[in-house]
């Protein structure tokens, strides 16, 4: 008797642990906590600190059943955290978020999406989502030409323009952004190498990130540099010493996608925050907490940007980005240094 009191003592221990554990690994994956109508979901994402924390904010507002997680940082460390956890067997995003929309074709071809059609994406061109339905543009962003306004009179209008000894010159580098690999390949596509060569024989510099650029063209420690547009609009209207202009051969036009993880254990959920991103309220969200401009055409942009169709584009090859990645940052590393 006491042998047999002694297995069923360890059966249920065993059996308490199990279920401690399986509820432990369902609050970190978001598994469903509140049904259809809410839960728990965890998202990935390269959108900047602030914005992301204001978009968390509004979106649990409006959906009080729903609680968001989110890890935040670049690019690269933000695909580097997935593709470990996926080698881990265990990913803990119900969502990814990220600028570069080739990094979504190597998703695909990794069978890591999950193919829905949200209700809201009706609503966007064809152009801002992936015809197969694995992924959607959740806001735009472009890389332009900034410039510290007190030091530089006479901006440069074109890419061509940069190239020029009188500017203190700074780009970010690929090695860390997703939205600099893809404006380098665009720009190689137009200019080749040479572009890159000559802008460094000129005492260009690699910056760290776009953020860095547009605080170092504030400074005046560079006075011309390429970034991203939707960093520039709130320092202008704080007065900060910064500008940009629209490059009259096109800027680098970058539909920055948002995908549900195959993986994820609430996907109904994660659904609701996919069609709030691109919905006209969540749009105009995104326009006043991060002045993107939207991906819709029926929602107003910034004040000072042009509306979706007004945007003059230099053309890129998205599946070409993603087949030359690794040889880019290898080129760009040879001229700039790691």
């Amino acid at each position: 008797m006491r042998k047999k009191a002694i297995v069923v003592l360890l059966s249920v221990v065993m059996m308490g642990t199990v279920v401690f554990a399986g509820g432990k690994q369902e609050g970190k994956t978001g598994a469903k906590e509140g049904g259809a109508g809410g839960g728990k979901i965890v998202l990935y994402t390269s959108v900047p600190q602030p914005i992301v924390d204001k978009i968390q904010r509004d979106f649990q507002e409006k959906n009080p059943s729903i609680s968001l997680d989110v890890f935040r940082s670049g690019t690269s460390a933000v695909i580097t955290k997935l593709m470990t956890e996926k080698e881990a067997g265990s990913i803990l995003a119900d969502l990814i978020w990220v600028a570069d929309p080739s990094t979504y074709e190597d998703f695909k071809a990794q069978n890591l999406l999950y193919k829905f059609t949200p209700k809201e994406a009706s609503g966007i061109e064809p152009s801002m989502k992936d015809p197969d339905g694995y992924y959607y543009a959740g806001r735009l962003i472009n890389m332009v030409i900034a410039y510290n306004t007190l030091q530089v009179k006479n901006p440069p209008k074109s890419w061509e323009d940069v190239l020029n000894p009188k500017y203190k010159l700074g780009f970010p580098t690929p090695l860390r952004s997703g939205a600099a690999i893809a404006a380098v390949k665009t720009l190689v596509d137009k200019y080749g190498w040479a572009y890159f060569e000559k802008f460094k024989s000129l005492g260009g510099k690699q910056i760290k990130s776009n953020s860095t650029v547009r605080d170092m063209i504030v400074t005046g420690e560079l006075t011309v540099g390429v970034m991203l547009d939707y960093m520039i609009r709130p320092m202008i209207k704080k007065g900060s010493p910064i500008n940009y202009v629209w490059p009259k051969e096109g800027a680098v036009f970058i539909p920055s996608p948002i995908a549900i993880l195959k993986t994820s254990k609430n996907k109904s959920v994660a659904e609701v925050f996919v069609n709030y991103i691109l919905s006209k309220d969540g749009q105009a969200t995104l326009v006043k907490m991060g002045s993107f401009i939207p991906v819709r055409k029926d929602v107003v942009p910034p004040e000072g940007a042009p509306a979706l169709d007004k945007i003059k584009k230099l053309p890129t090859d998205w599946r070409a980005v993603r087949k030359e990645r690794q040889a880019i940052k290898e080129k760009w590393t040879e001229i700039f240094g790691g």
